[in-house]
């Protein structure tokens, strides 16, 4: 360790740096794929995903915000910016309380933010070299339908995937 960081006199944290890929998410690209935004910017569309969203009762979208009523009673309104790409087609972006563009919104403490604001980080953003080659070599085996566990045998390549893979 650098002399500079071992004199430094930093305050622990009180709880651990939360993890990007265990909190519950809301994403854009999801809502996009299932087609639930109005064609028109009057109009708004109620969706209810309770297996999906289990904190959410309902979201009620339309093209310039979110609306989600909470199973607590707590309402929040989210904002959702139309970016224009090159492809002919906007793409809609949340606006985060912060003020910036985000694709995906994390649930903490009954509010959705970007990660930026609730200050979570990557999985692999918190381990050194080793930890990040075993984390991927076990998210391949996840995906393989095999055990995350390094010491077990590798699963079967599927049919479609490259042997190199």
């Amino acid at each position: 360790m650098p002399p500079q960081l071992a004199r430094a006199k930093r305050p622990k944290r009180s709880e651990p740096r939360l993890i990007v890929e265990l909190l519950p998410n809301i994403s854009i690209g999801d809502l996009c794929r299932w087609k639930v935004f109005p064609d028109n910017w009057y109009s708004q569309h109620k969706l209810e995903m309770l297996f999906r969203y289990p904190w959410a009762r309902n979201l009620i979208i339309s093209r310039k915000n979110i609306e989600i009523n909470y199973v607590s009673g707590y309402n929040q309104r989210i904002g959702i910016h139309w970016v224009k790409t090159g492809f002919g087609k906007p793409r809609p972006i949340f606006v985060c309380r912060c003020g910036y563009g985000a694709r995906r919104l994390f649930l903490r403490y009954r509010f959705l933010a970007c990660r930026h604001c609730h200050g979570a980080a990557y999985a692999s953003q918190q381990r050194d070299s080793n930890g990040r080659k075993r984390l991927t070599a076990s998210k391949l085996r996840l995906k393989l339908g095999g055990c995350p566990n390094i010491t077990e045998p590798m699963p079967a390549k599927p049919k479609w995937q490259r042997r190199r893979t």
